[in-house]
């Protein structure tokens, strides 16, 4: 279920200007609407997925997980893993309690970017997800970046359009859209 999408002045959204999707998953429906109303008022859209991850919802680019991991001792790796096949390159923050120590290894090992230990302030939530989505925002950045000679050509071939009198055609050769790196 999706709790809100409101976008708060000043928050980053994605380059399409849809809301930063943050998933909540957990066993924990309490934990997860309180935590959802926050990242609501954040001006983050959450989605929250339960226990099993049977409910999740199609066509939804999330952004940032929330992988609850106190109840699981073995399992951090395997939930992990599984979001990130649902979702590639998603950045997914742990919650755990202070004495589940293996999972917390299990789950950096597996690729979380952080973790927060319960009880946690709010604060601490909110430097966590932003920190989460400018390492979404720069990986997605940096797959859609031209190289540094490829933006050097086009430049130089827009210059030689220009000084030639086309500058309609050094402005489209300019406006052209990026190309991802091979």
């Amino acid at each position: 279920m999706i709790f809100s999408r409101r976008r708060k002045a000043g928050r980053p959204a994605k380059q399409d200007n849809s809301p930063t999707v943050v998933c909540i998953k957990t066993h924990d429906i309490d934990f997860a609407a309180k935590v959802g109303v926050l990242l609501g008022q954040w001006g983050y859209a959450t989605l929250v997925v339960g226990g099993e991850g049977g409910d999740e919802e199609n066509g939804v680019e999330v952004d940032v997980a929330l992988l609850d991991i106190r109840g699981m001792s073995d399992d951090a790796y395997g939930q992990l893993t599984a979001i990130r096949q649902r979702y590639p390159g998603v950045e997914v923050v742990l919650v755990n309690k202070p004495d589940n120590v293996a999972a917390s290894i299990a789950g950096m090992r597996a690729g979380a970017g952080d973790e927060l230990i319960l009880p946690f302030d709010t604060a601490a939530l909110e430097k966590a997800v932003d920190e989460a989505c400018k390492r979404r925002r720069a990986a997605r950045d940096k797959a859609t970046r031209k190289p540094l000679l490829t933006r050097f050509s086009e430049a130089m071939m827009a210059a030689t359009f220009a000084q030639a009198g086309d500058f309609d055609g050094a402005l489209e050769l300019m406006d052209s859209p990026s190309r991802p790196k091979k």
